[in-house]
C-alpha cells in the first residue's frame, strides 16, 4: 500500500509547519496555538498568488493563515505564545509578492510584444533599478531585479534530490526530483514561484476577481471554482434584473 504524500515528505525530512485559526490583535497576526495543526509545506504553487491577492483585502490574512500558516514563525514556537507576527511584516510580504508576480507577468507580455510598455505601466518606483536608455536595457534590468527579489527570499532554502513519488504508485523506481526543503511558508511560496518563472509558466488574470494565477490547463479561466461560481451567479443575477 502506497504511503500518503505528506507521510512520504516527512520520511524524507521535509520540515513541518503550522496552520490554523488566527486573529489580528494589537498590530500582530496571532495564530491560535491550541487549534493549530502540523503539515508539510510542499507543492505550494498557489501560495504566492494568494499572498499577492491580499493587497486587495488584508481582511483575508486570517483565511491565509488557516490554510498555510504564519509566514516565518512555526512549530518551534508552539506552546510559547510567540506564534505571532507583526502586521507590518505581512504588509512587506504582501507587497513583495504582488511586485514579484506582476513583474513576471508583465515581463512575459513585454517579451511577446518587444516593448517595455507593459512593465512601465506597473507604475512602480524602481529605486533598485534606475531608468535606462533603451527598452532592451530597461527589460534586462527589471529581469535582474525579479531574480534578485526572488533570490533574496530563497537565501536560506536548502535543496535536495528525492525519489519521484505518486499517490497511486508510491516511489517511482529510478526516477528522481531535484527540489527544495523550505523552512517556512514564505520561502516555500517563493521556491515554487521560482520554478514557475524558470519554466516560463503562463499566468492569467482571473476575470472574476482580477488576481493573477497559474492555470492548471489552457482551459482554466478563473483562479478557482468558487470564483467561477460567483461569476456565474452574478451573470444570472444581472439577467434577472434586465
Amino acid at each position: 500500500m502506497a504511503q500518503n504524500q505528506e507521510g512520504f515528505e516527512m520520511l524524507l525530512g521535509f520540515p513541518e509547519w503550522l496552520r490554523g485559526p488566527a486573529s489580528i490583535v494589537g498590530g500582530e497576526v496571532v495564530l491560535d496555538e491550541e487549534r493549530a495543526e502540523r503539515y508539510t509545506p510542499y507543492n505550494m504553487d498557489r501560495t504566492i498568488f494568494e499572498l499577492a491577492a491580499l493587497v486587495q483585502s488584508e481582511d483575508n490574512i486570517g483565511a491565509f493563515v488557516r490554510r498555510y500558516g504564519l509566514l516565518r514563525r512555526g512549530p518551534k514556537l508552539l506552546g510559547t505564545g510567540k506564534c505571532r507576527e507583526p502586521v507590518s511584516e505581512w504588509h512587506n510580504a504582501i507587497r513583495g509578492a504582488w511586485v514579484a508576480v506582476h513583474l513576471y507577468h508583465k515581463l512575459r507580455e513585454a517579451a511577446k510584444t518587444g516593448s517595455a510598455d507593459p512593465v512601465r505601466a506597473l507604475g512602480i518606483n524602481w529605486t533598485q533599478a534606475p531608468e535606462t536608455s533603451t527598452d532592451k536595457e530597461y527589460l534586462a534590468s527589471r529581469s535582474l531585479l525579479l531574480a534578485e527579489l526572488t533570490n533574496d527570499q530563497l537565501r536560506h532554502c536548502p535543496t535536495a534530490l528525492v525519489p519521484a513519488y505518486s499517490s497511486e504508485h508510491g516511489i517511482e523506481l529510478g526516477a528522481f526530483v531535484f527540489t527544495s526543503r523550505t523552512p517556512d511558508v514564505l520561502t516555500a511560496a517563493y521556491a515554487d514561484f521560482a520554478t514557475l518563472v524558470a519554466t516560463r509558466a503562463e499566468l492569467k488574470e482571473c476575470p472574476g476577481c482580477g488576481r493573477l494565477f497559474h492555470p492548471k490547463s489552457g482551459k482554466q479561466k478563473y483562479h478557482d471554482p468558487s470564483c467561477a461560481g460567483s461569476a456565474r451567479w452574478r451573470r444570472w443575477k444581472e439577467k434577472q434584473t434586465d
